[in-house]
């Protein structure tokens, strides 16, 4: 009773220190003392401590379980407070257990697959983001129901919580998209990638029937296609994603800087595939809009000199490679390959001595491709520099 009237009169240091001396003096295992514990800890946000104290009543009465409902955010802070002090294992410990004691909220297993992927480990983090949205998929149904027979005054304190369980169901259904796009790509296997961009496929459809014009999802949608090599429904995805960045940006949920980011990155993407489909016109188009809208990067300048060296326009991509070349933070490996596609271009422009000295600048980066010294062998020999080839 005590603990209880401090509760009501917002002291919650003395709640605290009362349950304490009534636990020490024998009152351990009741569990509703553990109760009123953790909810004076939450109010003066020691989430750590709270989180421990319902832990406890958890242990003592599972039939108070939906009680602790309410305070899932209180294991959830206490992983992030850890988090923030570098105390990986403590985070991952207050997640497993908030996901013991309140099992049917998603958010537990979110943060543990990201916990996962910055570790390296996508298999465990693919389990965790499908196990957070198998509970996201039933909470959102549960809502549902709610929301149809709930009385007309109830009915927004149930969009609003039912908007944010949508959130994280398309957030987790993402999350295990791109984890399959990864882990088809590091697969021994055909078979095992095939497998993994099919994953990919299913969640992001979902995805897409949660949200059909989010920008991000029908992106990454749209790459998976493109990585099964199914290029027409990759086209069609691309026009869908940039129409929803349009509807997000109309609508206001979008901000225009942001817009225009994705936006290029649609495009970039697009114009890559439309070069891999060998539209070589198209892909120029898509490319240099790319370009307009988010400006230059390696990706979208080595796509575009390629696109401009199968149209035959060396000049062009001589002019996008220079441009590629003054770049700042360029990797070894991308300042090779600017320099070899210089020398593809000069090649063909029979610029010879300026092909030899591009792709020997090329080779002294990368000594270790055979080609390239084929390469410059036949280049000598048309410079009657028989000695050197």
């Amino acid at each position: 009773t005590g603990v209880k009237v401090h509760m009501q009169n917002g002291e919650y240091l003395d709640a605290i220190h009362l349950a304490d001396s009534v636990i020490a003096a024998g009152e351990s295992q009741n569990a509703e003392l553990w109760m009123w514990r953790g909810k004076a800890q939450g109010n003066i946000r020691d989430w750590t401590g709270a989180s421990e104290s319902f832990q406890h009543v958890s242990q003592l009465d599972p039939a108070m379980a939906p009680q602790l409902e309410e305070y899932w955010f209180v294991f959830y802070n206490a992983a992030a407070v850890s988090l923030d002090s570098g105390d990986v294992a403590s985070a991952r410990s207050y997640l497993e257990a908030g996901r013991e004691v309140v099992p049917g909220r998603p958010e537990f297993d979110q943060m543990l697959g990201d916990l996962a992927v910055q570790e390296g480990d996508y298999e465990t983090a693919l389990d965790h983001f499908k196990a957070s949205a198998d509970i996201s998929r039933e909470y959102v149904a549960s809502l549902g129901g709610m929301l149809e027979s709930a009385p007309a005054d109830q009915k927004p304190a149930i969009e609003e919580v039912l908007a944010n369980a949508e959130s994280t169901f398309l957030l987790s259904l993402y999350n295990a998209g791109m984890i399959h796009k990864a882990l088809a790509g590091m697969s021994d296997t055909e078979e095992a990638s095939a497998a993994h961009l099919d994953g990919a496929v299913e969640v992001l459809q979902e995805a897409v029937g949660i949200d059909p014009t989010n920008a991000d999802v029908l992106n990454l949608l749209a790459q998976v296609y493109l990585l099964r090599g199914s290029y027409d429904e990759a086209m069609s995805v691309f026009d869908d994603a940039l129409a929803g960045v349009d509807a997000g940006l109309a609508e206001g949920w979008l901000a225009p800087e942001d817009a225009q980011a994705i936006r290029g990155e649609i495009m970039l993407t697009r114009g890559a595939a439309l070069l891999e489909m060998e539209r070589y016109d198209e892909a120029v188009t898509e490319l240099e809009a790319a370009r307009e809208v988010n400006g230059p990067s390696y990706v979208l300048l080595g796509n575009l000199a390629q696109a401009y060296i199968m149209q035959e326009e060396y000049d062009s991509a001589m002019t996008v490679l220079d441009e590629a070349a003054g770049l700042p933070d360029l990797t070894v490996e991308e300042r090779a390959n600017t320099l070899y596609m210089k020398f593809a271009a000069l090649n063909q422009l029979e610029r010879d001595a300026e092909a030899a000295s591009a792709l020997e600048a090329a080779l002294e980066i990368n000594p270790d491709n055979a080609d390239w010294w084929e390469y410059l062998a036949s280049t000598y020999s048309r410079l009657n520099r028989r000695s050197d080839a």
